[in-house]
C-alpha cells in the first residue's frame, strides 16, 4: 500500500488560490488542538469565523484551503469523502464560516478536519530520527513508514512520531483525484520494503 502526506499549505505556486494566514481569534490557544490532533469536542465555539487576509491576492476557492497554521481545511464535499473512507476513525469535522477581507460571508461549506491522536507507523530503523536525551523526537530527517504497523490504519491519520503530518492512504488519494478535488497536494512517503 502507498501512503501520501497531504500538504496543508496547498499549491503555493498558484497565486489565484485563496490562502489563509489568520487563525480564528475566537479559538484562542485551542487552535493548537486542530494542528496537533487533540480533541476539541464541546469546547469548539458555536460560531467560528475565519477571515481571509487582504495581504494575499488569491480569491479562488478550492477543495483544500491552504494555510500556514497546519489545519486541514476542506470543502463540505471533500469532508464527506474523507468521512466515507474513515467510518471508524476518531475524526472531528468542525464547521466554520469563511469571511472575505471585508468581513462578508464567502462560504459556509468548509470544515476543519481533525484526525485525533496518532498511529505508530514509522520504521524507526529505516528512518533518520533525531531524539532529545529525554526520548522526545526533535526532528525526523528521513521518514520511512512500516506498512505492517499500518494494516489497520484509517484512510486519513496522523503519525504518533509527527502529529502535525496528515497521512492519506492510496484508496483515499485516488478518491480525491477521481472527484477532481482542487488544491490537493500529495507527496508520496517512503515505505520499508516488505520482508520476504
Amino acid at each position: 500500500m502507498r501512503f501520501f502526506e497531504l500538504e496543508t499549505l496547498g499549491d503555493l505556486n498558484n497565486g489565484d488560490l485563496l490562502f489563509l494566514d489568520q487563525e480564528p481569534e475566537v479559538m484562542g490557544l485551542d487552535g493548537y488542538c486542530l494542528a496537533a490532533g487533540d480533541p476539541l469536542g464541546d469546547s469548539y465555539p458555536a460560531d467560528v469565523k475565519l477571515q481571509s487576509s487582504e495581504d494575499r491576492p488569491g480569491i479562488q476557492l478550492s477543495s483544500v484551503l491552504g494555510n500556514n497554521f497546519n489545519y486541514l481545511v476542506v470543502s463540505g464535499e471533500m469532508k464527506d469523502v474523507i468521512a466515507e473512507h474513515c467510518p471508524k476513525a476518531a475524526l472531528e469535522c468542525l464547521p466554520f464560516t469563511l469571511l472575505d477581507p471585508r468581513g462578508r460571508v464567502r462560504s459556509q461549506d468548509y470544515f476543519f478536519v481533525n484526525p485525533l491522536g496518532g498511529i505508530d507507523g514509522v520504521d524507526t530503523k529505516a528512518s533518520d530520527i533525531k531524539y532529545h536525551r529525554s526520548g522526545a523526537i526533535v526532528s525526523i530527517r528521513k521518514l520511512v513508514l512500516d506498512p505492517e504497523k499500518l494494516r489497520e490504519a484509517p484512510a486519513l491519520f496522523r503519525l504518533q512520531q509527527d502529529l502535525q503530518l496528515y497521512v492519506v492512504n492510496e484508496p483515499l488519494a485516488r478518491a480525491f483525484q477521481a472527484r477532481g478535488f482542487t488544491n490537493v497536494v500529495l507527496r508520496e512517503l517512503a515505505v520499508v520494503a516488505a520482508k520476504p
